[in-house]
Formats: C-alpha cells, sequence, structure tokens
C-alpha cells in the first residue's frame, strides 16, 4: 500500500489517508474487520463507500449508513436495507443533515435527502420513523406531504411532535385531523401548540376528551372563547383534572369564578382570591364560600368511632395499602366524601402509626402537629393543606401554607419532634 499522504479522524486516533487502489483492494477483501475498518473510516471516496452500501455484513452495512462521507445514492439504498439497525443509524444521520440543508442554495443534496427521507417515513419499525419526527418538528423547510404523513402516523410517539411543533401544519390541516378522529396522545400534543386559535381550541372541546382538555386549558398561549370556558366550568364539578387549569386561566368570567368557588378544593380557592383584578363582587362570593364550608364541613369530631366500622376501616386501608392503591389521590376524594375514619386510618397506617396517635393529633387541632403527620405519612404538602381545613378544622387564616416551591415549610427535626409530643412510652 502506498505511503500515508494525509490523516483521517476515527475515534480518538489518526488514520492514514488511503490511497484508491488500497482502499479499493480493502473493500474486496475477505476479512470482515478489514472492510468494517475501512466502512468506519471519513477519508474514502465516494465509490468505496456505495460499493460496501452492498455489504453482506449488516455491521459494515451500518457502519456506512452513518458515516458522513457515505454519497447521498447509497443512503437512498439503504433506507430499503432489510436490517433494522441499518435504518436506523440512516435514519440518525439523515435527521442531523435535514435541519442543515437550504433548499434554495442545496437543491440537489435537499432534493436526495427529502427523497430518502421520503422512504424512511414509511418504515415498519416506529424508531425509525420518531427519529425523523423529532428531528423535524420544528422545521419550515420540509415538504408538506412528508410532514402530513408523519402528523398521521398511528405511533403517538411519532405523531406527536409534528403535531404540537410543526408550523407547516395549517389551522386547516389540524382541525381535519381533529374532525377525522384523532385522540389520545395526538389529541393533546395538538393541545399543548403555542397560540392556537379559538377554531382550533373549540374543536378541541367537542372532542369532549378530558385530558386533552386539561392539557388545553394547560397551555396559556391557546386562545379559548369566554363562552367555552364558561361552558367547561359548568362540566368541571365532575372533572378533577380540569380544577387547577381552569382556576390558572387568565380570563374567566365572574359567573365562572364563582362557580368554582363551589367545587374547587381549599387551596385552590386561595388561589381564586389570589387572582390580580379580581371584582370585589366575586372577592365576597369567594370569601363567603369559604365561611360556608367551614361553617358546614364534617370535621373529625372526640366521638368514638363504632368498634365493628372501625376494623371494616382498618382491613379496608390495609387491603388497598397491600395493593399498592392507598394514594394521595385516593385519600383526598375518599376526604372530599367526608370519609374522615378513612383518612385516619390511612395516614395512621402511611405513618406507621398507631390509628389513635393520629387522631390525637388531628383533634389537637394543631397546624404544625397535622403537618407532621401528614409529613410522617409521605404525602405531599397538597394533602396536609387539605387535612388541616376538611379533617381537622383548622381555618385557613390559622393553616400552615406552602412554601414557594410548594413543599412544607418546615424542618423534618421539627416535624420529627412533634410526632414523638403524641406518642406515649408504649405505642
Amino acid at each position: 500500500m502506498s505511503d500515508p499522504t494525509d490523516s483521517s479522524k476515527n475515534g480518538n486516533l489518526m488514520q492514514p489517508a488511503l490511497a484508491y487502489e488500497d482502499a479499493k483492494e480493502m473493500a474486496e477483501s475477505d476479512d470482515g474487520d478489514v472492510r468494517l475498518s475501512l466502512a468506519r473510516r471519513g477519508d474514502i471516496q465516494p465509490e468505496i463507500l456505495y460499493f460496501l452500501a452492498d455489504d453482506e455484513s449488516p455491521e459494515i452495512r451500518q457502519a456506512i449508513a452513518s458515516n458522513g462521507q457515505t454519497p447521498m445514492q447509497a443512503d437512498y439504498l439503504l433506507a430499503k436495507d432489510i436490517d433494522a439497525r441499518v435504518r436506523e443509524e440512516l435514519a440518525e444521520k439523515i435527521a442531523k443533515l435535514a435541519p442543515e440543508l437550504d433548499p434554495k442554495t442545496q437543491r440537489k443534496a435537499y432534493d436526495f435527502v427529502m427523497k430518502t427521507m421520503t422512504i424512511l417515513v414509511e418504515d415498519q419499525q416506529s424508531k425509525v420513523r420518531n427519529i425523523l419526527s423529532d428531528a423535524i418538528k420544528d422545521l419550515n423547510t420540509i415538504p408538506v406531504a412528508l410532514v402530513k404523513q408523519l402528523a398521521m402516523d398511528e405511533n403517538d410517539s411519532v405523531a406527536s411532535p409534528i403535531l404540537q411543533y410543526s408550523p407547516i401544519l395549517t389551522d386547516d390541516d389540524l382541525l381535519k385531523l381533529i374532525w377525522d378522529g384523532v385522540r389520545g396522545g395526538r389529541l393533546k400534543a395538538i393541545s399543548r401548540r403555542a397560540n392556537i386559535g379559538e377554531k382550533i381550541t373549540d374543536a378541541i372541546v367537542d372532542t369532549e376528551d378530558r385530558d386533552a382538555i386539561a392539557s388545553l386549558l394547560d397551555n396559556q398561549s391557546a386562545q379559548i372563547r369566554e363562552e367555552t370556558l364558561d361552558r367547561l366550568v359548568e362540566q368541571a364539578p365532575g372533572v378533577a383534572i380540569w380544577h387547577k387549569p381552569l382556576v390558572k386561566r387568565p380570563k374567566l368570567s365572574p359567573l365562572s369564578l364563582k362557580r368554582l368557588a363551589g367545587f374547587v378544593t381549599e387551596v385552590l380557592l386561595e388561589n381564586l382570591l389570589d387572582r390580580p383584578g379580581l371584582d370585589p363582587e366575586v372577592s365576597t362570593a369567594i370569601g363567603l364560600e369559604v365561611r360556608k364550608r367551614m361553617a358546614t364541613e364534617n370535621v373529625l369530631d372526640d366521638t368514638a368511632p363504632d368498634e365493628q366500622d372501625d376494623l371494616a376501616t382498618q382491613a379496608e386501608v390495609g387491603k388497598l395499602n397491600r395493593a399498592g392503591k392507598l394514594t394521595e389521590d385516593r385519600i383526598t376524594t375518599r376526604l372530599h366524601c367526608g370519609d374522615r375514619e378513612f383518612a385516619i386510618h390511612a395516614l395512621a397506617l402511611k405513618a406507621d402509626l398507631p390509628a389513635k396517635v393520629a387522631r390525637r393529633m388531628v383533634l389537637s387541632r394543631a397546624a404544625k402537629t397535622v403537618v407532621a403527620l401528614v409529613w410522617k405519612a409521605g404525602f405531599t404538602m397538597e394533602l396536609a393543606s387539605l387535612v388541616q381545613l376538611r379533617l381537622a378544622g383548622i381555618s385557613p387564616q390559622q393553616s400552615i401554607k406552602p412554601d414557594d416551591n410548594g413543599g412544607i415549610p418546615i424542618a423534618d427535626k421539627e416535624l420529627e419532634w412533634q410526632i414523638t409530643l403524641y406518642l406515649d412510652e408504649n405505642e
């Protein structure tokens, strides 16, 4: 072989450049390792790489697919390769190339890449399609037909990036997709698009897909008509996942604000009261709702529970815990339904405390003690806020509020000390 006249980087090593005849001899070698080392080089003539694109070894074809020096004609052939890994490697390379190509100044290269991509977007492997979708999701230089094909992909992970970000999809495109039955993760992706207009948001609401509507409400850039928000507020009492994003919507009618005050949690009631520019009449109505709840709330009382009922509750809580279903959401729901004994036993079990200790802590009506119980049970400040108000009957003014990050604003050492105050030596 000829003496090296140049060098090429491969990993951390510098390789001597190869003359054409030497490279051709290596490409025809019976030794697969020789051909593989050649396929990985970045200083090989295009026709040699094209020749290796048809190699019998999938590993060599993978190396050719990932090689940035491989001629585009070879890439086009590899897009139809029988080996999925070869196509994945090619998709990764194409994904890096596509954003850098200018269809005006690099027309030939652009056309070849798009031609190759047109094959890959029909690949049976969703991973290949997903690589492309993620790479071109926010590009405006991709052919419309190719973008629409990815947007209609049956796999959510492929379609969703395009549906959420692609600037090529028009409102008419999105409306047609919604009217044609796009649902689930793909509809949620549309709901999360930036600055979607009222036609799109109305169409999403008309689907009655609760998860997608929740994503839409959480999208602060989405333009939602006041009438549409009023309609959602009317339906919201039984849809808990809408409550928080509804409360956070910047434009709500006075009527909707009053309605929300009637069914959201105490924490969200406080968020309503903290809204800037709140109408005095609405503020008064929300304040009355807070006082009404406090006056009629089923808080825990000193009456000892019926022994048989207490054993049944203890058994139910234990069964749910063993099944991994004794969650914060379940306790919250049962507490909203007025099931105080369930909440006591659940907190006691999760905190590894006797139920009578948990009961004493709640009946103390001391905010710090109640928060300590919920902390010991391993739950969040959101539940601690609810337990203070709904179970212990602590007024909103005297309750402990979350810190700026939504966490418990008390040191662990202090919380642990609160627990010990309510433990007898034999407990």
